[in-house]
């Protein structure tokens, strides 16, 4: 970086508002400017005045500045001129503000003072001085100072520190305080102490060592240098003092203007000027000691406002590297996206369509295939239903009823069926069902029986005019178990397909966590970008796939139904095979009506049964060979081939070619845009940090 003068008489007017030329100042601006459009952040340096109580840390503040704030002094108020809380000067760059505007931020300790004020730069005293408490608060004071002549860069005074034999209560409250703001590593540490010509009785450098142990962001303040001067005779006391500094240490010897003076003198020019004679005058006491020229550099409020301000200058200059390879890659990525959807646009054609559309079906169809056969990748804490959920998810179409409407109670634990409380999708869930519909069937019972339901179905023997009992129980056995087990297949077939149309929900969000974990256009394109190979871009096309997979579900269970169907014999048949093949006596002819039910209700419940156990085997296997091994064979042939055969018309149809044609030349405009606008950035930029880099050979003339 730049050297700056170290002739102190040609810049005696200078203040922390008119250090730098304009020029830089403006640049600074600019980059300032550049840094937030890209959104990248730019950590702006913050230095701790820390130091005893009486040393001089604000008067160094308001010399450091250049001008006469008063921050401390004789003020009433101010209960032996020293602050009770932490002070934070945030100096920011402001290209609006030809002159300081200084903003107090609310106050939460104070009521009265709940909002921001501003005021002029010469009430600042005034102003801390009602806020202020009698007591030690650890809530701060902020005040923000914007202007076109700044940098970006906090100020923080701390309360002065009390070094007493013994810790007292607001002696450690005070170290703690200091602590608190010390501690921060990116922070920069002024240590500001009275000169004293034994340096084994300094304070400062101890107790820094305890938090900057190797004292790298610290620097050493001497104040009060004038009086210790004047207590040394000769060439060599002198130049064996102003070596005696702690090694590796940058040290600064200055003679602040009192309280008195400058209260006498607050216009800047005056304040300043004072500054300068308080600088001359120790410069001439060193002379007339013949002191070591070394030193010089060491002496005074302008080496060390120059050797913090080129700490702060560099740390920006350092930023630089990085917000321009930030400004190269958001360029790069630009014209990435650019040539990407240009490149697009030129292929969006039939051949490219149809590749989209082979891949997302073949996807789609993988993925449906996997949670029929059993996988956890569609995540079944978020996406598996439990029994319960399962039948709310469907409403009324849920519990099982019986041929009455009537809701069938069942106790999934007590009746055994398998995960019944476990989230489940796919062929899982399917096999829960499977599951439930056996113990419903099981727990079936024949309905009652009436006498005047035999007496009408028995009728009579065409041979000897005997009614026949087992008829009559063959023909009510084959109602009651019509209107027992229909509903019931009925329901199994509606709920097979809920459970195989949610399947396409899962397989979506299947689809999106596997997208989430491969980077789509290398990062190169936002959410709102055209991304032609994404096929949520194309939701006509995705709404086609799974109305194909739907009505592929509901014929396969429609063809399920109606081969259960056939597992309901004629009452002839049931009559056929009970007497073919009786396994017991039939029931005969009886005198007593009462006994003649019996018999017959008997028989009834035998075969009730009998079917029973055949209805739920075969149903249940027609289920599987007739429902689901279709989903697992049959569905990849029909949905692919009727994707396959879609015209170059239909396929633009479904894929809104136009519309994304469309699209994809907005978004083109708009990256060109954005392309431009790095390139001028890009320009502005590099010119801004050339300006803003330039060593300067010497100090500037004062502004206005």
């Amino acid at each position: 970086m730049g050297k700056l003068s170290n002739d102190s008489s040609s810049s005696n007017c200078h203040d922390l508002f008119s250090f730098f030329p304009n020029e830089v100042y403006s640049s600074y601006d600019k980059l300032q400017y550049f840094s937030r459009d890209l959104n990248t952040s730019v950590l702006h340096p913050e230095i701790v005045f820390v130091g005893p109580r009486s040393s001089g840390k604000s008067s160094l503040i308001e010399a450091f500045i250049g001008r006469a704030l008063n921050i401390v002094g004789a003020s009433s108020t101010l209960a032996n001129g020293c602050s009770k809380r932490v002070l934070y000067l945030q100096f920011n760059n402001n290209n609006d503000c030809d002159i300081p505007k200084v903003t107090i931020k609310k106050d939460n300790n104070l009521k009265e003072f709940d909002h921001d004020i501003i005021i002029p730069l010469e009430q600042l005293n005034d102003s801390l001085a009602k806020r202020n408490s009698s007591d030690f608060s650890e809530e701060p004071i902020y005040v923000t100072i914007e202007s076109r002549n700044t940098l970006n860069m906090t100020l923080i005074d701390s309360p002065g520190l009390l070094f007493t034999p013994t810790e007292t209560a607001e002696s450690t409250k005070i170290e703690s305080i200091v602590s608190s703001l010390l501690r921060p590593t990116h922070r920069l540490i002024i240590a500001v102490e009275s000169c004293n010509q034994d340096w084994k009785t300094m304070s400062m450098n101890q107790y820094l060592k305890k938090i900057d142990p190797e004292l790298s962001r610290s620097t050493f303040v001497f104040t009060k240098f004038f009086n210790t001067v004047r207590g040394f005779s000769n060439t060599r006391d002198i130049n064996k003092y102003l070596s005696g500094t702690v090694p590796d240490i940058k040290p600064f010897f200055v003679t602040l203007p009192n309280y008195q003076v400058r209260a006498s003198f607050s216009e800047p020019n005056r304040f300043q000027e004072k500054i300068y004679q308080a600088h001359k005058r120790d410069m001439h006491a060193l002379e007339q000691l013949q002191y070591d020229k070394r030193y010089e550099r060491s002496i005074g409020v302008q080496p060390l406002r120059k050797y913090i301000l080129n700490i702060v200058w560099k740390s920006y200059q350092d930023t630089i590297p990085r917000i321009l390879k930030h400004l190269r890659a958001k360029r790069q990525n630009a014209e990435a996206t650019l040539n990407e959807l240009q490149k697009q646009y030129s292929s969006l054609d039939a051949t490219k369509l149809r590749s989209i559309a082979s891949n997302y079906t073949v996807t789609f169809l993988q993925i449906t295939e996997k949670l029929l056969s059993g996988t956890s990748e569609g995540n079944p804490s978020a996406n598996g239903q439990t029994l319960e959920e399962e039948k709310a998810h469907q409403g009324d179409c849920g519990e099982w009823v019986d041929a009455y409407k009537e809701t069938i109670n069942i106790d999934p634990e007590e009746w055994g069926i398998p995960y019944w409380n476990s989230r489940l999708y796919g062929g899982q869930q399917l096999e829960r069902l499977m599951a439930e519909f056996k113990a419903v069937c099981d727990n079936s019972k024949i309905s009652e029986v009436k006498m005047d339901d035999i007496a009408t179905a028995s009728g009579i023997n065409k041979l000897n005019n005997i009614p026949d009992y087992a008829w009559a129980a063959s023909d009510l056995t084959s109602l009651i178990s019509r209107d027992t087990f229909v509903p019931l297949i009925e329901q199994l077939c509606e709920r097979a397909m809920y459970i195989m149309k949610r399947l396409t929900d899962i397989a979506d969000k299947v689809i999106d966590s596997r997208k989430k974990s491969r980077v789509g256009f290398n990062g190169r394109l936002s959410s709102n970008n055209v991304d032609m190979d994404n096929i949520d871009q194309y939701p006509f096309f995705t709404h086609h796939v799974k109305n194909l997979y739907y009505d592929f579900v509901h014929r396969a269970s429609k063809g399920c139904k109606e081969k259960c169907m056939d597992e309901f014999y004629s009452s002839r048949t049931i009559y056929w095979e009970l007497t073919e093949h009786p396994d017991s006596s039939l029931p005969s002819i009886r005198s007593d009506h009462h006994e003649t039910k019996t018999a017959v209700c008997q028989l009834a419940t035998k075969l009730f049964d009998s079917i029973r156990q055949r209805i739920t085997k075969n149903v249940l296997l027609k289920l599987y060979n007739f429902f689901l091994v279709p989903m697992q064979t049959d569905l990849w042939n029909e949905i692919q081939a009727q994707i396959t055969c879609l015209t170059n018309e239909q396929l633009e149809q479904l894929f809104e070619v136009q519309a994304t044609r469309e699209q994809l030349k907005d978004e083109e405009k708009k990256q060109q845009q954005i392309l431009e606008k790095y390139s001028q950035i890009d320009e502005l930029f590099l010119k801004s940090a050339s300006q803003f880099c330039r060593p300067l050979s010497q100090n500037p003339t004062p502004s206005a």
